[in-house]
């Protein structure tokens, strides 16, 4: 399982960069800066309830300087030896290059609880597909090096209808211990109507140094503020 997620993972990135590319290629002058929306989600499983929320705005439209924050709560249906979890990573970034900027800021989880981090993210984003790819370190502790990535494709099909999908995946190490901490691949397909999106999904989650694996399937609602 630990090397389909590593597989999955590099599945997600090599599509960033070919996004990235073909866009470039179409593209005869400097493309419009779009702002990704903000999504919302909520993933009820077979093992517990998933929320998600992910920002990624500049702070004006021709700012080289943004902020980006992921956080997620993992709620267990269990009223006796609940696994909850959460995890928060706030960021201010910086524009550098096409898409690629650097970044600093904090990240909060249930298990290290507060820490300082600094690393580089890549934003593409068009009205049909958003990558994202967010590697950083711990600044701090056991200077752990995490990489985060999402892969959407959600074409319109006609009027208000059209199809999501989403592959998400983490894979966080221990570099001051040298073990694998956490990693997940995280899917999602169905349909889209208007700002709203719903259908099936499954979380494939990997925890700790011996690679214990809790996967969860269920179905998800999720709309996109903007």
């Amino acid at each position: 399982m630990h090397k389909i997620l590593l597989i999955s993972f590099v599945l997600l990135i090599s599509s960033a960069v070919f996004a990235q590319n073909r866009a470039d290629s179409l593209s005869s002058g400097k493309p419009p800066k779009i702002s990704p929306p903000i999504p919302v989600e909520v993933f009820a499983g077979n093992k517990g309830l998933v929320f998600q929320m992910i920002v990624s705005k500049h702070f004006s439209p021709k700012s080289r300087f943004g902020f980006f924050n992921v956080t997620n709560f993992v709620g267990d249906y269990e009223t006796t030896n609940q696994k909850n979890q959460y995890l928060s990573q706030s960021l201010l970034t910086a524009d550098i290059w096409k898409g690629f900027s650097v970044n600093a800021g904090v990240t909060m989880n249930y298990m290290t609880g507060f820490r300082p981090t600094a690393g580089l993210q890549y934003v593409f984003a068009n009205r049909e597909f958003l990558a994202v790819v967010l590697p950083r370190f711990d600044l701090t502790q056991t200077y752990n090096f995490e990489t985060f990535g999402l892969v959407e494709y959600k074409p319109k099909f006609k009027n208000d209808w059209g199809l999501y999908t989403r592959v998400q995946g983490l894979y966080n190490y221990n570099t001051k211990l040298d073990f694998h901490d956490r990693s997940y691949v995280w899917l999602r397909v169905g349909v889209s109507y208007k700002n709203y999106q719903f259908g099936l999904g499954a979380n494939f989650d990997v925890y700790g140094p011996m690679k214990i694996n809790e996967n969860s399937f269920g179905v998800f609602v999720r709309t996109e503020l903007f």
